[in-house]
């Protein structure tokens, strides 16, 4: 069954410039050895990125509603989601080496306005009691098996 992401996310980067590093692989058992078969120092170059980086996030609300399975479930899957983004934000994001993001201000959401993101532990508060009330949209017993055929 394939169904639409009802979160996304992507980041972006502007004013990028590029910072010249490197460094050596230090070799301590034979530092003078063959470089061309992986022994010795070898001195290597690196080009890091620097920038402004954004990351954007789109909950879509709408196809959350469209799936039919009620206010209580609704609530948790929204819940669940702004979970994610914020345990995302706390931890951490590590794209690629050296490269260690984290959150340097306020989450700003556009729609709906007014709406304020709960803080992690929050959501990490409310998560158990979301997910009792909406046990009734889960499936019972919570196992489904699915059978296709060609």
């Amino acid at each position: 069954m394939r169904l639409p992401r009802a979160l996304t996310a992507f980041i972006e980067a502007e004013g990028v410039t590029v910072a010249a590093s490197g460094g050596v692989k230090n070799d301590a058992v034979n530092p003078s050895g063959d470089t061309a078969k992986g022994f010795g120092n070898v001195p290597f170059h690196r080009d890091e990125y620097c920038g402004s980086i954004i990351a954007f996030f789109n909950l879509d609300l709408a196809l959350i509603r469209g799936f039919g399975l009620g206010a209580e479930v609704e609530v948790m899957l929204v819940a669940i989601a702004l979970f994610k983004i914020q345990s995302l934000l706390r931890n951490g994001l590590r794209l690629r080496t050296a490269c260690d993001l984290e959150i340097g201000g306020d989450l700003i959401v556009q729609r709906p306005e007014g709406f304020t993101v709960p803080p992690l532990d929050e959501l990490e508060k409310a998560l158990p009691s979301l997910i009792k009330k909406a046990a009734g949209g889960f499936a019972n017993p919570p196992e489904t098996s699915l059978t296709f055929e060609e």
